[in-house]
């Protein structure tokens, strides 16, 4: 359910009923709700009381709210990797910029720009920030999601804007690599308002 949300199979606003996931998995309804109770915990789903599930339907209000909180919380983490990044580190970073280089897909493009700024979050060595920006990681993934597959040119934008961060984290730069974070986060906030723009027109 998480990779068919996340894969666009199921649109903003589209009700999920039980009984026809259920069906189509060949399963009972209680794993089926549960599993939907995880989706809800994650961001994923909106719960409606009385009335089932939702796939959540962005405002630009939303996003907005989205990206601020994110562009603070990964700027800092980004600040506090540069300082505290071991050569091994570096090593994993490098790699999986590498394979978003090499990767055509965008579903793949999306785990690989996950994983990188996860990293990146893991090795800020902050356990308090991690923990914070683990709540919006789902609503974060989602957005990376339209971004990359309604915009054609912002595959090569974000890679261009990994380098920059992945040099400031080399040299061991704190402020530098804060400053392409937020630049980074910032761009990728306008590719999602473009991305939504594009989506309501279709």
């Amino acid at each position: 359910m998480r990779e068919a949300i996340l894969s666009g199979k199921h649109l903003p606003g589209e009700a999920l009923y039980e009984v026809h996931i259920a069906e189509r998995f060949g399963m009972s309804r209680t794993p089926v709700r549960e599993a939907l109770h995880v989706l809800a915990r994650e961001g994923f789903v909106d719960a409606l009381p009385g009335r089932g599930f939702l796939v959540p339907r962005w405002s630009h209000h939303d996003v907005r709210e989205l990206y601020e909180l994110r562009e603070s919380l990964e700027g800092f983490a980004t600040a506090c990797a540069a300082k505290n990044i071991t050569p091994k580190e570096i090593d994993e970073l490098e790699a999986l910029y590498q394979a978003y280089l090499d990767v055509r897909d965008w579903e793949k493009l999306v785990e690989l720009g996950d994983e990188f700024h996860n990293k990146i979050v893991e090795f800020s060595r902050n356990r308090r920030l991690a923990k914070m920006l683990e709540s919006l990681r789902a609503q974060i993934s989602m957005t990376r999601v339209s971004q990359l597959r309604d915009l054609q040119g912002r595959r090569d934008e974000s890679a261009s804007e990994h380098r920059a961060i992945l040099d400031a984290i080399v040299k061991s730069d704190g402020d530098l690599a804060e400053r392409k974070a937020r630049q980074h986060i910032r761009s990728s906030y306008e590719s999602t308002l473009l991305a939504f723009r594009l989506g309501a027109n279709r």
